[in-house]
């Protein structure tokens, strides 16, 4: 083996506290001699495994040890290390925990292929996850993970989601016009800062029977003529709502704009 680091040699005897020193940023050669000291530990093994020096075979190596592969964190580091041979990642991803599953499945200097098997998992454990970790998985969820938690009909996940940087606008309006929405959440979604103002959203909340009515009739204020009018003659919206949405139609037909000329854009 060719030695290219001045601390290689001493790396397989040498206290931990210098081995520290070198772990993060050191070449080949040193990783390669390093593991091989008696007094590494785990610690130690996850600064190596964040090191993107690491070669393929010191991985391969790594993840074949009984004393290296019993630990959780070493197993998540060699799924999220870039040399890691993909057979070798995806053969350790069932034996990661849901957080871990989750940390993966969003990283996009993973492998493709390593994440949707992360998520792949996470989606077959979601029934053994409790309330809570659920709840922690829907604020920061990958995109595949966020579709199946839509169908949720809990409402602290459904928050949870309409606080997920991955939500599109599409998966708000779904949330509006489910009638498995608890009716706290189709409030709260009317006034969210974000998604509150989308027109999809806003004429899904309309048309959804467990939108609290005082919420609906909000929401009509902010809509234009077009989804005014195809609201008020829609059987399936409430009939509150149509009401409401006849009403603020008869308004704007009374109310002139500036120019003296009836308004037809959104109000």
């Amino acid at each position: 083996m060719k030695v290219d680091h001045p601390h290689a040699h001493a790396a397989r005897s040498a206290p931990l506290e210098v081995v520290r020193l070198h772990l993060a940023s050191a070449p080949e050669a040193y990783l390669e001699a390093v593991v091989d000291n008696p007094a590494l530990t785990r610690d130690e093994m996850l600064i190596l495994l964040r090191n993107r020096r690491a070669p393929v075979s010191l991985l391969e190596r790594v993840a074949r040890d009984p004393v290296w592969n019993r630990h959780r964190e070493v197993k998540r580091g060699l799924v999220q290390h870039p040399n890691t041979p993909l057979i070798v990642a995806r053969g350790l991803v069932p034996h990661l925990f849901w957080r871990d599953l989750a940390d993966t499945a969003v990283d996009v200097r993973i492998n493709p292929v390593v994440r949707r098997s992360a998520e792949k998992y996470l989606e077959m454990r979601m029934d053994e996850m409790t309330l809570g970790e659920r709840v922690t998985l829907a604020r920061g969820a990958s995109r595949a993970i966020v579709r199946c938690l839509l169908a949720s009909s809990d409402g602290r996940v459904l928050r949870g989601l309409l606080s997920n940087p991955r939500l599109v606008e599409q998966d708000a309006a779904r949330i509006a016009s489910s009638p498995q929405a608890p009716p706290d959440v189709l409030a709260h979604l009317g006034g969210h800062p974000k998604w509150g103002c989308r027109r999809a959203v806003r004429v899904a909340l309309t048309g959804n029977p467990r939108t609290p009515v005082a919420s609906a009739l909000r929401v009509l204020g902010s809509l234009d003529r077009r989804d005014l009018q195809r609201i008020s003659r829609d059987a399936k919206v409430p009939t509150i709502v149509r009401i409401g949405a006849e009403r603020r139609l008869n308004s704007l037909r009374r109310a002139p704009d500036s120019a003296g000329a009836p308004r037809s854009g959104p109000v």
